[in-house]
């Protein structure tokens, strides 16, 4: 009797559709509202946006029930069951906990939060709420990321590039508060991707760089050394000095015993050796939103945890900012010890 009222209840949420509102209507948001509209289970009903006409051309363009630029509305609104947050990165922690104590679960692009203070926080309000975090790591679901951990699943070192060029200072991501910067706001990708390859926990970091030219006064490049369980060990670069024409703004490589792959032209074009063997080349596109997106609406539908929860945004978040940690204090800085019971340990 329990497994037929289980599997009928399984079975009515598997064809529910849930109600979604979106706080940030720019490049992000849209692209999440056109991914939602592609998929089954979801409809995006709700827009807000600081400037009220960025949300009213998103729902012109996609329909839904109303635009608005009071994001009270969205988290009053009983029948809306998930909020996506496409904004500034210094809003993050409070949209984050204010959607999940008005009930609703949560899309957050990344970071997570700017601080582990606040992802703390974030993690206090999930288990509060009981409700569910996905942080939008879009890169875990490049296809050939995903050959390159079927290749080589137990990597024994991992390099990962991340180079753009020049941010301008007039951008809002490049501001130390609002966005934290291009080692901040684009290495928290790098980081997740490279513990996702690693398939393993980061114990320290150690890096080296520093605040060579923006006028912003944080870290504008570095290279850090990550040392995983098993001895594992991992290789970021990550800056805006120049975005290298050869390997690409995104560059990636595994190695392990007589076997290595490389991944260049935005991690889209994988060569694979072997010891022994002609090297084999495999190609495949920039993916990520739409696997999201799929995903997200999966967890609710079966009321799972969401494959990138709020825990690996925590974790990448602490990354980069032990990685900085280190360039102040020029010697090697905790991860894993400061998580103890999914909690971070204060210094």
């Amino acid at each position: 009797m329990l497994f037929i009222i289980s599997a009928v209840k399984w079975e009515r949420s598997k064809l529910r559709t849930f109600r979604a509102g979106l706080i940030g209507c720019g490049q992000n948001g849209r692209v999440h509202t056109e991914c939602v509209s592609q998929l089954d289970g979801m409809d995006m009903v709700a827009f807000c946006d600081v400037d009220e006409d960025n949300a009213r051309k998103l729902l012109n363009e996609f329909g839904g029930e109303y635009a608005t630029r009071d994001v009270d509305r969205l988290f009053g609104d009983e029948t809306i069951d998930a909020i996506y947050i496409s904004t500034l990165h210094n809003t993050h922690a409070d949209y984050c906990i204010r959607a999940l104590e008005a009930g609703k679960h949560v899309m957050v692009e990344k970071p997570l939060a700017m601080s582990v203070e606040d992802c703390l926080r974030i993690d206090d309000a999930v288990r509060r709420t009981g409700k569910k975090v996905m942080t939008a790591f879009k890169m875990r679901y490049y296809d050939m990321l995903l050959k390159a951990k079927e290749l080589i699943p137990q990597p024994l070192l991992v390099s990962m590039q991340m180079m753009d060029n020049k941010w301008p200072m007039d951008i809002w991501a490049n501001d130390p508060e609002l966005g934290g910067g291009n080692v901040f706001s684009q290495g928290c990708h790098s980081a997740d991707i490279l513990r996702f390859m690693v398939n393993k926990d980061p114990i320290e970091v150690f890096a080296l760089g520093g605040n060579y030219y923006q006028n912003n006064g944080v870290a504008d490049n570095l290279t850090a050394l990550f040392r995983f369980d098993g001895n594992v060990s991992g290789n970021l670069i990550q800056g805006d000095c120049d975005c290298p024409p050869f390997t690409s703004k995104f560059y990636m490589q595994l190695f392990a015993e007589n076997k290595s792959v490389t991944l260049s032209d935005r991690l889209t074009t994988l060569t694979y050796s072997e010891a022994g063997k002609e090297p084999v080349i495999f190609r495949g596109k920039e993916t990520g939103m739409l696997e999201e997106n799929k995903a997200f609406i999966e967890s609710l539908r079966t009321d799972s945890e969401p494959p990138i929860n709020h825990m690996d945004g925590l974790y990448a978040t602490l990354m980069v900012l032990q990685a900085v940690e280190s360039l102040k204090s020029g010697k090697p800085e905790p991860i894993r010890s400061l998580i103890r019971n999914d909690q971070v340990l204060t210094h």
